[in-house]
């Protein structure tokens, strides 16, 4: 599937969604929790949710985030074990950027992209373009630690998804910044 709006930009998130210790920590406490998701998606460009996070969504919830979230914005997802609930990917609509996989599936319809895992350690490829989603845990990076993760990004990187103990999206403006300055964003 092609991006009809690719801004061209490094999209930069988080995995996992909700996290209660977020609350206080970056979201402010008097913001609704159903504001939360916006807040978010004002930093992020990108969200990779476990099966556990995107089968637990109701659609009303899910259709709220799309309105939320700018028409670049991509959801990544991890697959459940077992059967796979192919019908429930059509709900994120143009803004599924991808089903993360361990090997090649034919099971999938032809429009939903595929992220095969790479041989390279926290490295995804999209099947038809060749772009790479990349997953770095940066648990207690500073500024240099985050300046060498993203230098050593490959070059067709399309989304960084950072995870990691006491990581909040607080980081992803500070990724953001490093990437504008580094000339990769």
């Amino acid at each position: 599937m092609a991006d009809d709006i690719d801004t061209g930009r490094l999209l930069l998130g988080l995995r996992g969604w909700p996290h209660p210790d977020w609350r206080g920590e970056y979201f402010p406490d008097d913001l609704p929790p159903d504001w939360e998701f916006a807040y978010y998606s004002n930093e992020a460009g990108c969200l990779l949710l476990p099966a556990e996070d995107w089968l637990a969504l109701e659609r009303d919830a899910l259709e709220d985030w799309l309105d939320e979230c700018e028409d670049w914005f991509r959801f990544y997802l991890e697959p459940p074990p077992g059967a796979f609930p192919v019908e429930r990917l059509a709900w994120f609509g143009g803004r599924l950027g991808g089903v993360l996989v361990d090997e090649p599936r034919c099971d999938f319809p032809e429009w939903v992209p595929l992220w095969q895992r790479a041989r390279e350690p926290g490295q995804w490829i999209e099947h038809h373009s060749g772009l790479v989603l990349a997953r770095r845990d940066i648990a207690g990076l500073d500024l240099p630690g985050l300046r060498a993760v993203l230098e050593a990004l490959p070059a067709r990187t399309r989304a960084l998804v950072v995870e990691g103990e006491g990581v909040s999206p607080a980081v992803l403006a500070e990724l953001r910044t490093l990437s504008e300055l580094l000339g990769i964003a």
